[in-house]
């Protein structure tokens, strides 16, 4: 029997694995960065900026090549010789053809950088590129935290409001039952009872709102930690177990990943730029070379065959090549000068966004005293109305107004709740 459990994940996965279920916050960002779209994403910008830097870093390392060649010369280079080299008389020449018509040939080339200024600040760019990327998909995970942070306290706020929602439409049943018996006893204007009937029918389409914004937000949790469709999201935390709290001191916007991303933007062009002053500088170095060679023309029966190798030093001195290093070196200046505005800008961007966050923590924290006392008074009045209505010492209008101040102060101290633990979790990220 213990081996059924395994046989069914192995024919029927999507039966064990159709729920999803998680405690609390972090589970669910755990989870997010191992599952994710944006988690995968990274995890293979990382390894190709790896990859970039093994690539880069062996072009500093010695390149050895074979190579094959097959020639036919249909006019073979001739000179001419004079005759007194082979014995003759000095003033006659002779004609010496160089080589046979098919030529075969085949080697080694080695080549080894001495000297290379530009390819050594080439591998320290790539270096910082890689630095870079990974400070990108720091910041990718960061905003995709931020994002699952809010709507997993959207859908808890919205949960919330079912519940809410759902005692809402026990009062108003029990109201419409006081309604028609007053009916019945031809006590009650009719009016009263529609107004009353009215106001059962707008909780439960209120239910059906809060139903939809909760369902909307597990949508989009699932798109967020790449849950299937099929997959069933279950968030056990509630709101009303967690209280605001505050921040002392926030953390600096130095230690954000799109800040170390901006400064590390302005380090690679910054390296770009020195790469592009040594391109101008000489390259040195060392080259070997061993060919064998076979040539033959076959309607003579000749042949011949024969190798030979060469070593030395190789100096490449760039003297002219249009504008082409001018205008780098002044593109590399304008890369360096946008890269520090757009360092300027999201220092500008971090710092008012946690202000605002800050500042709307603040605001959340000094209403949630104010919010709450609300709430408990109206639910007293609540519960002190809806007895008079059963002695059937007060009209409808006054409990509907008794009834609406309930339900808005309600909301408003579940919304200043889930809005202050967000603010709360967003300036204490990491």
């Amino acid at each position: 029997m213990k081996f059924f459990p395994v046989l069914a994940w192995m024919f029927f996965p999507q039966i064990i694995l159709a729920q999803t279920e998680f405690h609390n916050l972090r589970q669910v960002l755990e989870y997010a960065d191992k599952n994710s779209v944006v988690a995968h994403q990274s995890d293979l910008q990382r390894a190709i900026a790896k990859k970039d830097e093994q690539i880069n870093r062996s072009n500093l390392l010695p390149k050895l090549n074979s190579f094959g060649t097959a020639d036919y010369f249909p006019i073979i280079t001739t000179q001419l010789i004079p005759e007194s080299i082979f014995g003759g008389a000095s003033d006659k020449f002779r004609k010496v053809q160089f080589g046979l018509p098919w030529s075969f040939s085949s080697g080694l080339e080695l080549t080894v950088p001495v000297l290379n200024f530009e390819r050594w600040d080439q591998l320290k760019r790539i270096r910082l590129q890689s630095l870079q990327t990974h400070w990108n998909t720091q910041s990718a995970i960061e905003t995709m935290h931020i994002q699952i942070t809010q709507w997993y306290y959207q859908s808890l706020l919205a949960a919330q409001l079912v519940q809410l929602n759902r005692s809402n439409q026990q009062v108003t049943d029990q109201l419409l039952q006081i309604m028609e018996e007053r009916k019945n006893n031809g006590v009650l204007n009719p009016a009263d009872y529609n107004r009353s009937k009215n106001l059962q029918l707008d909780m439960q389409a209120a239910g059906f709102e809060y139903e939809k914004n909760r369902q909307q937000s597990i949508i989009v949790l699932k798109q967020l930690l790449n849950l299937p469709d099929s997959a069933t999201l279950v968030l056990t935390d509630s709101i009303s177990a967690i209280t605001i709290q505050p921040v002392g001191m926030p953390d600096s916007i130095s230690s954000r990943p799109a800040w170390m991303e901006a400064a590390a933007r302005l380090a690679v062009v910054q390296r770009q730029q020195k790469e592009l002053r040594s391109a101008a500088l000489p390259k040195i170095g060392f080259t070997g070379k061993y060919t064998y060679q076979w040539q033959m023309k076959p309607s003579a029966g000749q042949h011949v065959n024969f190798d030979f190798s060469s070593i030395g030093l190789r100096l490449d001195f760039p003297l002219f090549q249009g504008s082409f290093y001018r205008a780098s070196r002044q593109k590399a200046d304008l890369q360096v000068s946008l890269a520090k505005w757009q360092q300027q800008q999201t220092v500008n961007d971090l710092g008012r966004q946690q202000s605002e966050w800050s500042n709307s923590l603040n605001a959340a924290l000094r209403k949630q005293i104010v919010l709450r006392q609300k709430a408990e008074l109206a639910a007293e009045n609540l519960r002190i109305a809806t007895l008079n209505m059963k002695e059937g010492v007060m009209e409808f209008e006054e409990f509907n107004n008794i009834f609406q101040e309930y339900n808005k102060a309600k909301l408003d101290f579940l919304q200043n709740t889930s809005d202050g633990i967000v603010y709360h979790l967003l300036l204490t990220i990491k």
